[in-house]
């Protein structure tokens, strides 16, 4: 008996030895893949306390530890195996995607704040420049004068400029930093006005003249859909509205529910199912000008 024990033993510590020779590339690429979107992302947000190996780290951790606190709770409640299973997986996922959220939602308010601090900034390059400045001095305006975040992108513009690159090197780093259509479009009209040799004060204003009707458009649109999209989000949280109402009208209901692994695979279903209507429904509503 001994030594059939003994036997299993080694036989299953070969079998983790192999998984891990066999998903030792496969997950190094993933690890790699996930450090280049973060370092884009970190450059992109001026954080540069935090390297990408180490949010990384944190991601695959905080998911493991999601499922194993998911799991943990779902052996607390009998659900057996197949909820076990259920459970560490969907830890998993949220574990894996809730730092990938937050990068995303600081992003998206960074670059709201870029957008409507670009007028603004249209503004004060055409005055520095009908006043006499080069286009240099008058993006020092820019970073002496205003708030961040065009501030920091202005004053990074200047850095590398001041290191030897060429302007409008300089610009076309800012456009793929960036990454939004109107700053594109300045860098763009921009570069063009200095190489062909136009009156760029003019350029510009009448580029602000551009980008404000597109702002006013784009705020029409986001009014007119903004019914839609909290239909998304209602309908999203009803089936656990729903749920939390049942739980209280007829408690041992939801309980049959929760503590049977296909109760939890019923529900395992359903949430795949409204997160991907929600998606749906959002990218519906969703339009680019």
């Amino acid at each position: 008996m001994v030594l059939y024990q003994g036997g299993a033993t080694v036989l299953a510590m070969v079998a983790v030895f192999c998984a891990v020779i066999s998903l030792r590339f496969p997950f190094g690429r993933l690890i790699h893949k996930q450090e280049e979107d973060f370092h884009g992302a970190l450059v992109e947000l001026f954080m540069f306390d935090v390297t990408p190996r180490q949010l990384t780290y944190v991601m695959f951790v905080g998911a493991f530890v999601a499922g194993a606190i998911l799991c943990l709770l779902a052996n607390h409640s009998e659900a057996g195996a197949l909820g076990l299973v259920l459970a560490f997986v969907v830890g998993t996922v949220m574990g894996y995607w809730v730092p990938r959220l937050v990068i995303f939602v600081l992003q998206r308010r960074r670059r709201d704040k870029l957008n409507e601090q670009l007028i603004d900034g249209l503004v004060t390059l055409a005055n520095g420049m009908r006043a006499g400045l080069n286009l240099v001095q008058s993006m020092k305006l820019i970073e002496d004068n205003t708030e961040p975040p065009i501030s920091q992108e202005f004053a990074l513009m200047l850095r590398e400029f001041e290191h030897g690159t060429s302007v409008d090197e300089v610009m076309r780093r800012a456009s793929a930093r960036i990454k939004l259509h109107h700053y594109q479009l300045l860098f763009a009209a921009m570069e063009t006005a200095r190489i062909r040799g136009g009156n760029l004060p003019e350029t510009l204003d009448r580029l602000g003249e551009s980008l404000r009707e597109i702002i006013r458009l784009e705020e029409k649109v986001k009014a007119l859909t903004a019914e839609n999209k909290m239909s998304a989000i209602m309908m999203g949280l009803m089936p656990a509205a729903i749920l939390g109402i049942y739980y209280f009208i007829e408690q041992d209901w939801v309980a049959a529910l929760l503590n049977d692994q296909w109760g939890l695979l019923l529900l395992a279903i359903a949430l795949v199912l409204n997160v991907g209507g929600f998606l749906w429904i959002r990218k519906i509503v969703t339009f680019e000008i």
